[in-house]
């Protein structure tokens, strides 16, 4: 019952004249206690979008799947610009870090541990990357749009390794750029783009569009220790993932994976998040495996939400994807 009530939380209203989308796509899968029902929380709001879905499984000895949705642009061949956001949550404990180990096998049998809502988490992320994809699918563009909702980002990023290793190196040469949503529109905390992390152009576009916007956003660099997403289609190769999985995992890094037989490549990234993620909890969680972090514990909760920002993050990368030819 303690545990129930801890996740008991609902993200606050919008100002007027924000849609209620994005507030209600963080309720609906920060409401799911376990992350396959989150994933179907996020499926289940993406077709209410008109968004057509499809999963695929994420890898051997895994039990999560990531969520695709494709936005074909009227040049089969031409561009692709991905748009990321893992859906999952962990809570900092000892079986999480047992599971880990495991590369998160054991996921399913913890999940009633996990006192985070895991809303800004990433069902802050799932939100922005939804609403945008709606957006775009009713605009034409020569590039095509691939929404990629990562699964067992925080079993190692072994959803988007084990998606970037099933592409092919043609596949792989047309990806345009690719924009990571992970962990934004904290209340009282602004958003971000990472200038160590994304490329120095399209930073540019970034804040170009704030401005534009008359936001103020700031640019700011990755706490040490931490990552996301975006650092498998940075640059990625059969070594380098093989490096990461031991990095994340340990001993479950020489568990046989999906990821070892990918191709090398690299491309564009735009990494998005609030400025301030980490606090002094964060450092004791990470040496003490104890949930007392902003994130991955009790502590990330879906009244921690603005939804304001998400909607100034919308806005912003709204303008600069739809000035994507």
């Amino acid at each position: 019952m303690l545990l129930l009530l801890a996740c008991a939380h609902t993200v606050p209203a919008a100002a007027p004249g924000v849609p209620d989308e994005l507030r209600q796509t963080v309720q609906d899968v920060a409401d799911a206690p376990t992350n396959l029902g989150r994933r179907k929380a996020a499926i289940r709001r993406a077709e209410d979008m008109g968004l057509a879905t499809d999963t695929e499984w994420i890898d051997w000895f895994s039990t999560q799947k990531n969520v695709v949705i494709d936005l074909p642009g009227v040049d089969p061949n031409g561009d692709i610009v991905y748009l990321v956001a893992h859906y999952d949550k962990v809570d900092t404990n000892l079986l999480s870090v047992i599971s880990r180990l495991v590369n998160g096998l054991l996921d399913p049998l913890i999940a009633w541990t996990f006192m985070t809502d895991g809303a800004v988490d990433n069902a802050t992320g799932v939100a922005v990357v939804l609403q945008l994809a709606a957006e775009l699918a009713e605009q034409q563009h020569q590039t095509s749009f691939r929404v990629l909702l990562a699964g067992h980002e925080e079993a190692g990023l072994r959803g988007t390794r084990a998606h970037v290793a099933r592409l092919s190196p043609e596949e792989k040469a047309r990806i345009k750029l690719a924009v990571n949503i992970d962990t934004l529109g904290i209340q009282g905390v602004g958003n971000c783009v990472y200038t160590d992390h994304s490329d120095p152009d399209w930073v540019d576009r970034v804040m170009d569009a704030a401005r534009e916007e008359g936001l103020a956003w700031d640019t700011a660099s990755m706490p040490g220790g931490a990552t996301s997403d975006h650092v498998v289609f940075m640059r990625n190769s059969a070594r380098i993932d093989f490096g990461r999985g031991c990095m994340f995992a340990g001993p479950g890094g020489l568990l046989p994976q999906r990821s070892w037989f990918t191709t090398p490549s690299s491309s564009p990234v735009l990494f998005v998040s609030a400025c301030e993620v980490l606090d002094t909890g964060d450092l004791v969680a990470a040496c003490c495996a104890v949930p007392t972090g902003s994130l991955h514990g009790p502590r990330d909760r879906a009244d921690k939400v603005d939804p304001n920002g998400l909607y100034e993050a919308y806005r912003v990368l709204l303008r600069v994807l739809s000035e994507v030819p």
